[in-house]
């Protein structure tokens, strides 16, 4: 795992699509916190998956490409659920969730990228964890997590005003995930991500259809 060349991927998309992926990003977080999660699956979901086709294959989205899953509502709504599991992990004694969120890492790629249903995500997600190393992932969820708000802790007990940068970290931290699934789930090396941009391939919206699956 190339933690450095995600999180690279991670600020280079941020800076080549600002108005998309990193102001929508917050959107996605504001709307999805008005709907008391219900949202979650296809908001969270679809901005995942604009993560991956731009990374993966040059899909230059435009910003009403935040809502492309809606209309996959119903089939990216259990994803609700998965939150609620994985919220009530932590409640017990921590460990459980971490554990929970560690393994179903992948699941929301898998659903949207791959057409899967919940239940077969989770194990498809949790077997490619276990396969690639459980720590490994461990480390990964820690560092893009853990570190920067505990660095952003100790700088807004000095400057108080700066606590509002957590709020900025769901952007980036999306990114480096999406890096992370191309890299251990499609085989595609995090050097590649941006081949597709770097040839000027211009598609300036996503198709309307949800993408074809993809073989294992």
């Amino acid at each position: 795992m190339n933690f450095q060349a995600h999180l690279e991927n991670a600020f280079e998309i941020m800076k080549r699509e600002f108005v998309v992926f990193f102001l929508g990003g917050l959107l996605i977080q504001l709307l999805t916190a008005l709907s008391f999660g219900l949202l979650a699956g296809p908001l969270m979901g679809g901005y995942l998956l604009l993560l991956v086709m731009w990374f993966r294959d040059g899909k230059k989205p435009v910003f009403n490409d935040l809502f492309f899953c809606m209309h996959r509502f119903r089939e990216l709504f259990p994803l609700f659920f998965l939150v609620i599991l994985t919220f009530c992990g932590f409640m017990l004694f921590v460990l459980p969730g971490v554990v929970f969120m560690t393994w179903w890492i992948y699941t929301v790629f898998l659903m949207t990228d791959r057409n899967m249903k919940l239940g077969e995500a989770m194990t498809a997600s949790k077997d490619k964890v276990n396969e690639r190393g459980f720590f490994m992932h461990l480390v990964f969820l820690f560092m893009i997590s853990v570190v920067p708000v505990a660095l952003i802790t100790m700088i807004s007990s000095l400057i108080p005003p700066l606590a509002i940068l957590q709020n900025f970290l769901f952007p980036l931290q999306a990114a480096c995930q999406a890096s992370l699934y191309l890299e251990q789930v499609d085989g595609l090396d995090p050097g590649d991500c941006f081949k597709a941009g770097k040839k000027d391939k211009q598609i300036s919206h996503m198709p309307s259809p949800p993408p074809p699956p993809v073989g294992d």
